[in-house]
């Protein structure tokens, strides 16, 4: 009688723990889909894809793609007028600098160090005293006395030179020339 008893107490004491445990696993709240509760409803499938849906392809992502493909659109009109605006102030300083001197045959045009001349036409010969070099920045080049201008070339007068043209030559000259 005595281990009757104590097999009904011990059956018990079984369904408690076991009562206990199912309980404590029940009032757990594990979100559905996590590890703690891997099945999930149809309805929470459906909700959860509706959201992401909304989220990537929704009105509110195409709103924010046009506000910012029109920013873009204003940012390179904006970038090409200040390039255009840029070009502009180069070239007017260039123009402003330099000034256009036409040579006759026979006659010469004195520079002095530090002078820049460009060609424009007409050919016209560099002399020197010393035979000093002469800087033919177009081509990143010395020259020597004696060598004719190449036409559109920018040249940089290192030391007092003369440019006597062979036909009528203009060119555009920066410096102390006469």
């Amino acid at each position: 009688m005595r281990s009757k008893k104590m097999l009904i107490g011990i059956a018990l004491m079984m369904c408690v723990v076991f009562g206990a445990g199912a309980v404590v696993g029940a009032s757990s709240k594990a979100e559905p889909g996590s590890a703690g509760d891997p099945l999930i409803t149809k309805s929470y499938l459906e909700e959860r894809l509706k959201s992401i849906n909304t989220s990537s392809t929704g009105e509110e992502s195409s709103d924010k793609i046009t506000a910012l493909e029109k920013e873009i659109q204003q940012l390179e009109k904006e970038n090409e007028t200040l390039k255009t605006k840029l070009d502009d102030a180069i070239k007017s300083i260039d123009r402003a600098n330099f000034k256009k001197v036409t040579l006759k045959k026979g006659k010469k045009l004195v520079l002095r160090y530090g002078s820049e001349l460009i060609f424009y036409s007409g050919d016209a010969t560099f002399k020197t005293t010393n035979n000093t070099y002469i800087l033919d920045e177009t081509e990143r080049q010395h020259v020597k006395s004696g060598t004719n201008g190449i036409q559109y070339h920018r040249y940089l007068i290192r030391s007092k030179c003369e440019l006597v043209p062979t036909t009528t030559a203009v060119v555009y000259v920066r410096g102390n020339f006469s």
